[in-house]
C-alpha cells in the first residue's frame, strides 16, 4: 500500500497524533508532575516486566466521536479532514503514596498546569475530566498486598487526516451561438 496514492483502493491514510503520541504525550505529562524515577509504562504490553514500585499503567479504554467532521483544502492536490475525539485513559498507579500521587494526577489534569503543558508540547490534546479516584485489591505476583489507585482521565483529542484531492485547476468555455445552432 502506499500513502496518499490518491487511489482509495490501494491507499492507507495516516491519523494524527497516533496511539502511541497520545500515550507518548501523556506520560510526558505524567513524568512532569510525578516523583521523578517513577516507572511510567503502556499497559496491555506482553512480555513485559512491571516496573520496581512505585509505577504508573496508562491504558486507552474509550474512544467516542465529540463533533462533526471539519476539512481545508491545502494548496492544490490535499483536503485535510478533522475529527474531534474524547478519550478516556485509565491511569492506575502502584506503591506507597499512590493515593497522593493520584491526588496530584487528578488536581493537575483539571488546571490550568495540564493545558498548557499540552499546547507546549504540541500533541493536539486537551483536557476535560477525571472519573472519581478508585482503590483496587491488587495482589503482586509473590501474592503480597500492593497499593494501587486508579482513574480515568478524559481528553478531547483532535485528530487528522491528509487525503489527496483533486481541484479543477482551469475551466474549458465554449461558446456556442445559439440562434444558429438551435434555430427555431
Amino acid at each position: 500500500m502506499v500513502e496518499g496514492s490518491g487511489n482509495a483502493a490501494d491507499a492507507y491514510y495516516v491519523i494524527t497524533p497516533t496511539e502511541s503520541d497520545i500515550y507518548k504525550g501523556v506520560g510526558q505529562w505524567l513524568q512532569s508532575i510525578l516523583p521523578a524515577g517513577m516507572g511510567i509504562v503502556q499497559g496491555q504490553q506482553n512480555r513485559n516486566a512491571a516496573p520496581r514500585d512505585p509505577f504508573a499503567v496508562m491504558v486507552i479504554i474509550g474512544r467516542e466521536r465529540i463533533a462533526t467532521n471539519g476539512w481545508t483544502y491545502d494548496g492544490e492536490t490535499t483536503r485535510t479532514v478533522t475529527e474531534q475525539v474524547q478519550v478516556t485513559m485509565q491511569v492506575n498507579l502502584f506503591g506507597p503514596a499512590s493515593s497522593n500521587q493520584m491526588q496530584l494526577v487528578t488536581a493537575l489534569w483539571r488546571d490550568m498546569q495540564a493545558v498548557d503543558f499540552f499546547r507546549a508540547s504540541g500533541v493536539p490534546i486537551a483536557p476535560l475530566t477525571t472519573s472519581t479516584t478508585r482503590q483496587i485489591g491488587f495482589t503482586t505476583g509473590e501474592r503480597q498486598y500492593d497499593d494501587l489507585w486508579t482513574v480515568d482521565l478524559t481528553m478531547q483529542v483532535t485528530l487528522t487526516v491528509r487525503l489527496p484531492q483533486e481541484f479543477a485547476t482551469s475551466i474549458p468555455v465554449i461558446l456556442t451561438e445559439v440562434q444558429t445552432t438551435y434555430p427555431e
